[in-house]
């Protein structure tokens, strides 16, 4: 883009077949997971992308070289890791955050990890509680209860209980350092736990570098049996389940088809699920041999809890505008500490436009509804916000984006993709 603010205008019905870039909860899972590894591992077709950027270079900065090898990665695991020679700064990039701060405690280095403003108000006093648990010394740079953090080994074994209704991503990162240490350990989660989804993901990631972790049926208490290694992978990167919720939605917002291919039909990806309440809402989900093939049908609303998928809950919040009846979003309050406060900043952008909406502590209700006005949208710096405000002015036109370039946190040409398909912006 040639300035800071993108006008959408009202697209036409689509009808086509697109690719969706690598997921960016596998790709920094995998390349953490390599770096641990003792040997090379392959991540072929990862996302490149802000987020995944971030991780390579905290990586680097502790002895752990990712070489580039066509579109594939190759990651040079580093057994003894070196302490980094400045702060590690990783943006807004969430996953790097907490995922890197266990790591530089398992490998007992002395370091500042750091981001940008988004990050630094962002919490991570849970994961703290939980390094501290393990004998790791942590001291908060800034404000108690946020980034940056100063950290300092080594990790003992133990049991340890932590928090899980704010990120399911500090427990992953506990998760998947505890196997690495000398003896056994045991982390059991105090109250709801967030996003299930994604830590059935991380044990998932982790079983295929040959580490397993038990979880009892409910999720409550995870045993992490010591002494265990990771071993090099080839690993193929399925596309980005949240990512490909902006094309699914597509045919609802301006009528037609959209066909992702390469999507898998088992996958440990949870924001696939959005596919279940798209049929529900009268939606046609067609698998075709090839991917999935989205077509839009008359949508009716729903009552629907999307706690283990709330970074697509904007997604359905958006193609809610064009059912026939009001739809209810539940049990989504993490939605209040992402990137941004994510229920509030669709809520603010909602009445910009006219459409109506409600919304609570933890909750959306969006009513049908065709905006009154044409509006300016400050999507808050976060991806998401951008991409689904674009989806409504593909729906309505009217929409003014500022930032438009915050996609690049995991969807970099999330615009020249979608153009190519509607030449719309």
């Amino acid at each position: 883009m040639k300035d800071d603010l993108m006008h959408v205008s009202r697209a036409r019905e689509v009808d086509c077949r697109v690719r969706v870039p690598g997921s960016k909860s596998l790709t920094n899972r995998y390349l953490l997971l390599a770096a641990l590894a003792e040997g090379t591992s392959r991540l072929v077709r990862p996302l490149v992308s802000d987020d995944t950027m971030f991780m390579r270079q905290a990586l680097s900065q502790v002895g752990v070289a990712v070489e580039d090898s066509g579109e594939d990665w190759l990651v040079h695991g580093a057994p003894r890791w070196h302490a980094p020679e400045s702060p590690i700064f990783v943006g807004n990039a969430g996953t790097v955050m907490r995922f890197v701060s266990p790591a530089l405690a398992l490998r007992s280095l002395e370091a500042v990890i750091t981001g940008n403003k988004r990050m630094q108000a962002r919490p991570i006093a849970d994961l703290v509680n939980g390094l501290r648990q393990l004998s790791v010394k942590v001291r908060y740079e800034g404000e108690q209860g946020y980034p940056p953090l100063w950290i300092d080994g080594p990790m003992e074994p133990g049991a340890i209980s932590i928090k899980g209704d704010s990120s399911s991503q500090y427990l992953s990162g506990l998760l998947m350092v505890l196997p690495l240490l000398g003896g056994d350990s045991t982390v059991e989660i105090q109250g709801p736990l967030v996003s299930r989804t994604y830590v059935e993901m991380t044990l998932d990631c982790m079983a295929r570098f040959g580490v397993k972790v038990e979880a009892d049926a409910d999720f409550r208490v995870f045993r992490a049996p010591g002494g265990q290694a990771y071993r090099p992978q080839t690993i193929e990167i399925e596309p980005d389940a949240s990512t490909a919720s902006y094309w699914f939605a597509l045919p609802f917002m301006t009528g037609g088809s959209v066909e992702v291919l390469n999507v898998p039909d088992q996958s440990c990806q949870g924001d696939f699920g959005l596919l279940d309440i798209l049929e529900r809402m009268g939606g046609s989900v067609a698998w075709t041999g090839q991917g999935v093939k989205v077509t839009a049908g008359a949508l009716r609303g729903l009552e629907i809890d999307m706690n283990t998928m709330s970074d697509v809950a904007p997604t359905l919040a958006v193609i809610a505008t064009k059912a026939s009846s009001a739809t209810a979003i539940r049990n989504v309050h993490n939605m209040r500490i992402k990137e941004c406060d994510r229920i509030q900043t669709i809520h603010d952008g909602f009445d910009g436009l006219g459409l109506k909406m409600q919304s609570g502590k933890d909750w959306l209700k969006i009513y049908p509804s065709v905006p009154g006005r044409s509006v300016t949208i400050d999507p808050q710096e976060d991806h998401r916000m951008a991409m689904i405000f674009a989806l409504i002015g593909l729906a309505f036109g009217g929409v003014r984006l500022k930032d438009p370039d915050c996609v690049a946190k995991t969807y970099p040409g999330f615009y020249q993709e979608f153009e190519a398909q509607l030449m719309s912006w």
